[in-house]
């Protein structure tokens, strides 16, 4: 199978974070959900000047498209998501000083940030989020920024410079977004003043090298969710988090980290997400005091991690991705892995694991749709279940010593599209009915597979590649698209 079908199979959601409505609702108030839904909106696809809102507005304005008023008429919410905005800030929306609310994400805004802001000494959520908002931020912006503050979303836009420090005086702060930006220097350790906050994204900015995760942050006490993945982050991992009782959500990917996962991270119990992949974290994974049952997703993957897959992550029942790819594990695949009824996406490839796959692998999992399990030492015969629950789409174990005979459950799994099998020691027949609907590679080479290449696999209309070299196959159809290897007598075919 070529590079470029392989990185297809691929499947992580979580790269560089991409801020999708689906994702930002979740910090809007509730209350505030109401003004996107107005049924005597304007055309939400209309392009909206920010110069119609001003104090001296009356009469219909408070029944436009994205605008809440008060009873005296004042505009109190302006919720201008997606609304195809573009130019400039105008200074006007700063003489709304009655506005609570103000959201303009996912526009094409083009400014610094806008001090007229100032004198809106009402507002408590503030999202500019999705722009082209760029310079550097005002030094005094915590001060001159109303105290009454709860929400400060600045991410993914193009503001500069270091993130100052006076954001710490706006301690009412529950939500405060800088990542996605070009930030450089280092992260303020006063931000650990602001104890009231739950979420703080931090990350894919160019800090310097040397950037740490300040220890003030451990007074944090109330936070859910830690953002800080392409950061430039160096030393230990972040200890303190074990200091965060609340926390749900543990970004930091794509850093520099370096030594153990503390053993306490383990114990945090309303833990969701723990992704830590791409840093030069080492040893084994310790677990004491295991407490975190509610983990839906652990990426540990592109390390240096080694000893044995802890045998506590198959009793995860919420578990739907687990990535442990390029580390240095070894020892059996857990059983209990194969037991878990929520997994979704499986990533083991590239480790130094042997043993068996899990016996039951697919029987228990029915949203069971990536597994990869490359380059390993892993023996014995592939499950007969894998497809059970009808939602495969990837399954590779190129370069193991699998054994045994191809499950016919996999030839006929209506789902599957890619099946990497090559460089094992599988024998035996192929499966004799190939009536999976979306088979689009499958690559068995460096086997020893004998028998006829059933016309109905050969023939396949979805299969674009289909190579059985270095077997003892042969094709048992007139116009299977059979080429010749030049290296070798066997048939490789490629539809």
């Amino acid at each position: 199978m070529d590079a470029t079908s392989a990185g297809q199979c691929r499947y992580r959601p979580e790269g560089n974070r991409q801020r999708t409505l689906k994702e930002k609702l979740r910090f809007i108030p509730s209350e505030a959900l109401a003004v996107t839904s107005d049924p005597t909106a304007m055309d939400a696809t209309s392009a909206v000047n920010l110069d119609f809102y001003h104090a001296s507005a009356a009469g219909a304005h408070c029944s436009w498209r994205y605008v809440r008023c008060d009873a005296a008429g004042r505009v109190t919410s302006l919720s201008l998501v997606s609304a195809n905005i573009t130019g400039s800030f105008p200074d006007a929306v700063g003489n709304l000083t009655g506005l609570t609310y103000l959201d303009v994400f996912n526009n094409n805004i083009q400014d610094t940030f806008p001090t007229s802001l100032y004198r809106c000494r009402s507002l408590q959520y503030l999202n500019l989020s999705g722009n082209y908002f760029g310079g550097e931020l005002p030094a005094d912006i915590g001060v001159r920024l109303t105290a009454t503050l709860t929400t400060l979303d600045l991410g993914g836009n193009e503001f500069n410079g270091t993130i100052p420090a006076s954001l710490s005086r706006l301690r009412n702060l529950q939500f405060l977004a800088l990542d996605d930006n070009r930030f450089t220097g280092t992260i303020p350790a006063d931000l650990g003043d602001l104890t009231s906050l739950q979420e703080l994204l931090l990350g894919v900015n160019p800090f310097d090298a040397g950037n740490k995760l300040p220890a003030s942050f451990r007074n944090l006490t109330k936070l859910r969710t830690l953002y800080a993945a392409g950061s430039n982050l160096v030393g230990g991992f972040a200890s303190f988090v074990m200091d965060m009782p609340e926390l749900q959500f543990l970004y930091l990917f794509k850093n520099s980290l370096i030594g153990t996962i503390p053993a306490g991270v383990w114990s945090l119990k309303k833990l969701h997400i723990l992704y830590a992949f791409s840093n030069n974290l080492s040893g084994n994974v310790a677990v004491d005091n295991f407490a975190a049952a509610s983990l839906t997703g652990i990426d540990l993957s592109e390390n240096n991690l080694s000893g044995t897959i802890p045998e506590v992550f198959g009793s995860l029942q919420n578990l739907t991705k687990l990535y442990l790819s390029r580390n240095n594990f070894s020892g059996e695949i857990p059983a209990s892995i194969g037991r878990l009824p929520s997994l979704w996406l499986l990533w083991l490839d590239k480790n130094r694991l042997n043993g068996t796959l899990p016996p039951e692998l697919g029987k228990h999992s029915p949203s069971l749709a990536y597994i990869f399990v490359d380059d390993n030492d892993l023996t014995d015969a592939i499950p007969e279940r894998l497809c059970e629950g009808g939602q495969l789409v990837c399954f590779t174990a190129a370069r193991n010593r699998l054994n045994g005979s191809i499950p016919a459950g996999l030839a006929t799994c209506a789902t599957l599209q890619w099946l990497r099998l090559e460089s094992n020691q599988l024998s035996g027949q192929l499966p004799e009915l190939w009536d999976g609907g979306q088979l689009q590679y499958f690559n068995a080479s460096y086997n020893q597979l004998k028998g006829s290449i059933p016309a109905g696999l050969a023939t396949r209309a979805t299969l674009k590649w289909l190579s059985l070299e270095s077997n003892s196959c042969r094709a048992s159809c007139q116009s299977c698209g059979m080429e010749t290897s030049s290296s070798t007598s066997v048939p490789r075919i490629t539809n």
